[in-house]
């Protein structure tokens, strides 16, 4: 099992970090970017949680045919956590070296406000004070963290029941 996980852990990783990193030059990484970067990177997230599917198949074919609903949950789980490990880490590095201003943009752009306004100084003020945890550094590591984990739990679960062994294991 722990061979499974590492190798889809790794490769679910790299394309939750490493498809983000190449639309960079692509796209930017200013305001005009931000709609098809949420496309791009929801369906990195589930492209790269439906590797869990693979990975429960795999594991199934190596079992002879048993898999239990338990060991579908620790795998996938396991797999999930990798990949939001990674992106938590991956946005970490965004906001802190790759683009610096990224909440105060996205905010303005979500609000549909001028970064340069007094308005956007005044509404970003507010929200900061009220919820300036989901823009802090750990607060987005853990919003990140979940998203993807979240997403990788439901295939699990959807997996695990339909991959379980309902009867014998096959002879191999």
């Amino acid at each position: 099992m722990k061979k499974i996980i590492q190798k889809y852990g790794v490769i679910s990783s790299a394309l939750v970090v490493g498809i983000p990193l190449l639309t960079i030059p692509i796209m930017g990484t200013g305001p005009e970017s931000f709609a098809a970067g949420e496309v791009v990177g929801y369906s990195t997230i589930l492209v790269a949680e439906l590797l869990i599917l693979l990975a429960l198949y795999s594991y199934k074919k190596e079992q002879n045919g048993l898999l239990t609903f338990g060991e579908s949950m620790k795998l996938g789980t396991s797999i999930a956590a990798l990949g939001g490990l990674a992106f938590g880490l991956y946005n970490v590095v965004y906001v802190l070296i790759i683009d610096p201003k990224f909440n105060e943009k996205y905010f303005a752009y979500s609000m549909g406000l001028d970064v340069n306004s007094p308005t956007f100084k005044q509404q970003f003020d507010v929200f900061m004070a009220d919820q300036g945890f989901m823009m802090s550094v750990p607060g987005q590591f853990l919003l990140m963290f979940l998203t993807v984990f979240l997403i990788g739990f439901i295939i699990t679960i959807v997996g695990g029941l339909i991959f379980q062994s309902k009867g014998k294991a096959v002879k191999a």
